[in-house]
């Protein structure tokens, strides 16, 4: 069987229940599987699949039939230029969410005290080391797990190694992280908090997992109306904050006008929006002058 055969084969079963990009789906799949990158892959339609790797290649397109998004099966998604490692102990970094580490960067500067919570498989906060390493980065989540993720991710993309352990160089240093709910556990104050928190409703949450979502439900709900996590955090953050420290959050554009009145309510000003790829409003920051 050839890999353009493979391909074949794969996609469609993928497009039977995802007809969105089902090629895509199954050549990412098989790239990985081949350890190549898919541009090669594209360029060898016309060699032999070995059965194994075919076999390995099928196991991977039924998963992502069932639902899996691609990233669980190869185990790799690209984030601001970096290839982090996830699994489902973590969310899968998403592409608005690079919006959110292009608004804050414009904030930080080397000597910059930074700190991403909720930080998952440490997308935020790897990606604004790497940006400006002398940025004073901290990270913080709640789960374990995670931390699990995020540091296997900092040894590989901030401390000379690659996802494999083979060793590349130093590219940055390294940053300081926290199991903490929220700021209860970390010390200290920031220049910058940058945070994308679980903002989905708990109705929300409910119904990706009947639907056999394969997300982390702890990254996901964040209350009623989503926002029991920023709430907390805006109104935590002023003590957390240098005088004219910043606050940034990735959100659900129809959240945009209750959590800037969360904002105005705890005296922060300086409130900016910024759309995401879609032309959605997708991040909200405010400045808190230190004074109630």
């Amino acid at each position: 069987m050839t890999i353009r055969e493979a391909i074949k084969i794969g996609t469609a079963q993928i497009e039977e229940r995802w007809p969105e990009t089902p090629y895509l789906d199954a050549t990412v799949i098989l790239a990985a599987v081949l350890g190549a990158s898919r541009e090669h892959l594209l360029a060898s339609l016309s060699d032999e699949l070995e059965t194994a790797s075919y076999d390995e290649f099928l196991r991977g397109v039924m998963r992502r039939k069932a639902g899996e998004p691609v990233a669980y099966i190869t185990n790799h998604q690209e984030f601001y230029a970096l290839d982090f490692y996830v699994d489902n102990r973590v969310l899968v970094p998403r592409a608005d969410t690079e919006i959110l580490v292009e608004t804050a960067l414009g904030y930080i500067k080397p000597g910059s005290r930074v700190l991403d919570l909720c930080t998952g498989s440490g997308c935020i906060a790897i990606a604004i080391k790497h940006t400006v390493p002398g940025a004073l980065v901290e990270a913080a989540d709640v789960s374990e797990d995670a931390l699990a993720v995020f540091k296997r991710n900092e040894k590989a993309l901030l401390q000379g190694q690659n996802l494999s352990g083979q060793i590349t160089g130093q590219l940055s240093g390294q940053i300081v992280t926290h199991k903490s709910d929220l700021l209860n556990n970390i010390p200290g104050v920031f220049d910058v908090i940058v945070s994308n928190p679980p903002y989905l409703t708990s109705s929300e949450t409910s119904k990706m997992k009947g639907a056999s979502w394969p997300e982390p439900p702890l990254a996901l709900d964040g209350g009623k109306d989503g926002l029991d996590f920023i709430r907390r955090i805006v109104s935590d953050a002023r003590s957390r904050l240098l005088p004219g420290g910043r606050l940034f959050f990735e959100a659900d554009p129809a959240q945009m006008s209750a959590i800037k009145l969360e904002f105005e309510k705890y005296k922060y000003n300086d409130i900016i929006i910024r759309k995401d790829l879609a032309r959605r409003d997708r991040v909200i920051a405010g400045c808190y002058s230190g004074k109630d």
